[in-house]
């Protein structure tokens, strides 16, 4: 089938947050796909008082060895508090999209999480124990974001300092309409709590089970079930492109 036609005459709903969705709208609309947008986070600035601990924070980098970034937007938003990091600070992300946004500053990805997770950024040689043992890392991030990386390190030996420079909320918006969702051949969703949100927005959560439904990896995809999804396709990150391939090659 011609590429530029591949989803034709289908309608898949993209669910990351304002701004974030550009990319992959315009894959999908590339390949001839409609697309409806439905923002289930809404990326809100830290309270003042959080804001006097970050800037409280800068003058303490100098003492740190280490920095890891947790997605795009933990290293734009970091950017308003800490708009410059000591040199000798070892940048890590997790995955391209990360390490991108990085770039897009000027600043150089040191060691970069191969399949885009926690899970794989762990398993770098760098990571082990004793080898990080005594290492002052800070993590940046969202609020509320999983404890796996921060508790593994401290299990390791690390001392963790998360710098949390946004918060995620679930938006005021109006649940999708029962037309809305009989029109979809699709939805997206990159993250557990992304799914969550989703339903959560649902007046009636059960007219999206029979939607085939596109999850960035195994975590995801194991939630996904818990809902009752009956179509359930595993991407194999939670990249645009790989999003992308994964519901193209199931259309």
């Amino acid at each position: 089938m011609n590429q530029a036609t591949l989803l034709s005459g289908k309608t898949i709903l993209i669910t990351r947050p304002l701004g974030r969705e550009n990319h992959l709208r315009q894959l999908i609309e590339h390949a001839a796909g409609t697309v409806i947008h439905y923002p289930v986070f809404k990326i809100q600035a830290p309270s003042d008082i959080e804001i006097e601990q970050l800037l409280h924070l800068r003058d303490q980098l100098h003492s740190f060895s280490m920095a890891i970034f947790v997605s795009a937007t933990a290293v734009e938003r970091s950017q308003t508090y800490f708009p410059a990091l000591p040199e000798h600070l070892t940048i890590v992300s997790i995955g391209s999209k990360t390490s991108h946004a990085l770039g897009l500053q000027n600043i150089h990805t040191d060691i970069e999480a191969p399949d885009h997770n926690t899970e794989s950024l762990l398993q770098r040689p760098e990571l082990q124990s004793p080898k990080i043992q005594g290492h002052r890392i800070l993590i940046f991030r969202g609020d509320g974001g999983r404890a796996l990386l921060g508790d593994t390190l401290v299990r390791r030996g690390a001392q963790v300092r998360y710098v949390e420079t946004y918060h995620r909320q679930i938006p005021a918006l109006p649940p999708l309409t029962e037309q809305q969702i009989s029109s979809l051949d699709a939805v997206t969703i990159s993250s557990n709590e992304g799914l969550d949100n989703l339903i959560t927005l649902m007046e009636d959560p059960s007219l999206l089970i029979d939607v085939p439904l596109i999850v960035p990896g195994e975590r995801t995809l194991s939630l996904a079930r818990q809902h009752g999804f009956k179509t359930i396709v595993s991407a194999s990150n939670a990249t645009d492109e790989a999003i992308f391939q994964a519901l193209t090659n199931h259309i």
